[in-house]
């Protein structure tokens, strides 16, 4: 049996008091809160996703299309045993669309809705003072866009439920030019 020498047991009455007192200092309020996002590309543009948005994440999902429905809608896709439809991000958000769209996120607030997307580019954690409120008139009245700066690269921040919104509202559903 080996005797502990005096020192030895100072040092870990030391340590000891030292962890005790931790829990009496009152929490440090000055470190940053963090946001999580999805960093993604919708073409070559880079834009964010808030992660606790999104219920899933998938790749080279098979998504069977649907005849004389509207641009955006790119067709439907099994998950979880539930039928989903899934969505072009890039024609929601104003683009042509018609791009190969690898990736898909599903919707938080709607597990029935999907939102394809070219890349994915990795998980960003963003302190949330990093995170600007855009305003203008070039945005419809009332509205404003989130961006973010990080590693040298602005993104929007896309609000997936104001896309669902959107996509409920059948008049704000872009149409073909053949569909009367």
């Amino acid at each position: 049996m080996t005797s502990m020498s005096g020192s030895s047991i100072d040092g870990a009455a030391a340590m000891r008091h030292a962890f005790d007192a931790s829990f009496a200092e009152a929490p440090d309020l000055t470190s940053d809160v963090f946001e999580n996002l999805l960093a993604i590309r919708v073409g070559l543009n880079p834009y964010a996703l808030r992660i606790e948005e999104v219920s899933g994440l998938y790749v080279d999902t098979l998504v069977v299309s649907l005849p004389g429905a509207p641009p955006a809608l790119l067709g439907i896709a099994g998950f979880r045993s539930a039928i989903v439809a899934v969505y072009d991000l890039g024609v929601l958000l104003g683009g042509r669309g018609g791009e190969t769209c690898r990736w898909l996120a599903l919707a938080a607030s709607e597990s029935t809705i999907g939102f394809a997307f070219n890349e994915f580019e990795g998980l960003l954690r963003v302190p949330v003072d990093s995170i600007a409120v855009e305003t203008g008139t070039h945005l419809t009245s009332g509205t404003s866009r989130q961006i973010v700066n990080f590693d040298a690269a602005t993104r929007s921040i896309v609000r997936l439920a104001d896309l669902v919104e959107a996509i409920k509202t059948p008049a704000t559903v872009v149409r073909r030019s053949d569909d009367r």
